[in-house]
């Protein structure tokens, strides 16, 4: 994530996120003593070891073993320290991966330095000095703080910049990795309590850490499985009439394809590729009267067919790999000009990623074959999308689709003038 290239608004919240955590650090800044910095040395090594192996759960969702770590420094340090070792094991971890945009970096690490402050000030209000033992009240309280600030920070950032509001969704995402991060939550308070009287005892909890990570590595395995089912069914979905066979594969590769090209986010640009692959696999429902005709549907028929977007959405809705792709499934036949379906939406009710696999999927169908006509040539499609861009499809996104295809155009040409001249 490079600030620079963010909207404004994201660039914005950003960049409060970052004050916001340096302010923090230095309110709550203050003298340590011997114990404090070997604790907080061996808290902040647990951590970075920990974010090294992330659990991915969902494709922007994951979980780390790091929460062990920082949630038992959140209970045995001071706010300050607790603060620093949150912040420097993630951009530690982080630093160890080539290319990890240090906006992205400064983010997540400022992230953890708030929640993390944040739970320790929580636990040290309620608990008054008293041992971790005697609060599980406040240890809860904090746990709580944390999950839910650090997630509500994160969110709200994906949200700008995928012109969401994420409230709405909040339980719908984190719903899957709650008991995860309970479940690290609590070796973090075992962790705590032995740190509290020896600090190497934090080194113990390692084992058990990494054993939660790998019972997280078999759902993450499982959910691969559901997608590659899920892939498979909108496959043959496609395969049912030989004209649209392999069309929500090349679908997904020009939506990718265009994503990059408009420089959206790589969460932005893997979202749109996987909701691209399965935005037809609502038609697993449509009549094959209806879907199979091979000439212009009537009013009737054209209902049927149209069904199929909310079909699709309702259908990967309740899949955790797909649901976030459905609400682009369900509109992808919506246009700017809000004549489109199921919903009518207008301008800016439609989502930019439901906009790119709108042209996306146009674009192939109008270049393919149909058995009512041959597949239009470059110069008919272009000038079909010039026409309706901004009514029926998005200007921006059919621009990015004029300049990808005239450089693919031009870089033919150029390949095939060089062989007529090696010739």
């Amino acid at each position: 994530m490079s600030i620079g290239r963010l909207r404004p608004a994201m660039r914005a919240y950003v960049l409060a996120v970052l004050a916001a955590g340096a302010l923090m650090l230095v309110v709550t800044a203050e003298l340590p003593d011997f114990g404090d910095i070997a604790r907080a040395f061996l808290f902040a090594g647990v951590a970075a070891v920990g974010l090294l192996r992330p659990m991915y759960l969902s494709q922007k969702l994951k979980v780390t073993a790091e929460d062990v770590a920082t949630f038992a420094a959140a209970l045995v340090l001071a706010p300050f320290f607790a603060g620093v070792v949150a912040g420097t094991s993630t951009l530690l971890a982080l630093r160890t991966s080539p290319g990890e945009p240090w906006g992205l970096r400064a983010f997540n690490a400022a992230v953890a330095a708030i929640g993390t402050i944040a739970a320790a000030l929580m636990f040290g209000w309620l608990a008054g000095g008293g041992a971790i033992a005697d609060n599980l009240v406040a240890v809860a309280a904090a746990g709580v703080t944390k999950y839910g600030l650090e997630t509500s920070l994160v969110d709200v950032a994906v949200g700008l910049q995928l012109r969401r509001n994420p409230l709405p969704t909040w339980w719908r995402i984190h719903r899957r990795d709650l008991v995860p991060h309970a479940g690290l939550y609590l070796v973090g308070v075992l962790a705590a309590v032995m740190a509290a009287a020896t600090p190497w005892a934090i080194l113990a909890f390692i084992v058990p850490a990494a054993g939660l990570s790998v019972l997280l590595q078999e759902r993450v395995r499982l959910g691969d499985r559901s997608q590659r089912a899920i892939l498979e069914l909108a496959d043959r979905v496609d395969a049912r009439d030989p004209y649209t066979r392999g069309h929500s594969q090349r679908t997904a590769v020009i939506a990718e394809r265009l994503a990059l090209r408009m420089g959206l986010d790589s969460s932005q640009v893997e979202l749109i590729r996987l909701a691209a692959r399965v935005h037809d696999i609502g038609k697993i429902a449509t009549n094959d009267e209806v879907l199979l005709k091979r000439g212009p549907l009537d009013p009737l028929e054209s209902r049927e067919m149209h069904r199929h977007s909310e079909l699709g959405a309702i259908l990967l809705g309740q899949i955790p790999e797909f649901w976030e792709g459905a609400s682009i499934v369900l509109a992808h036949h919506e246009r700017p000009d809000g004549a489109g379906y199921p919903r009518g939406l207008r301008g800016d009710e439609l989502s930019l990623e439901a906009a790119v696999v709108a042209v996306a999927d146009a674009y192939d169908a109008m270049t393919s074959d149909r058995p009512y006509r041959k597949g239009m040539p470059w110069h008919q499609a272009r000038a079909q999308l010039v026409q309706h861009g901004g009514t029926q499809w998005d200007a921006r996104v059919v621009g990015a689709l004029l300049d990808l295809i005239d450089e693919d155009q031009r870089r033919i040409e150029v390949a095939l003038d060089r062989g007529a001249r090696a010739s």
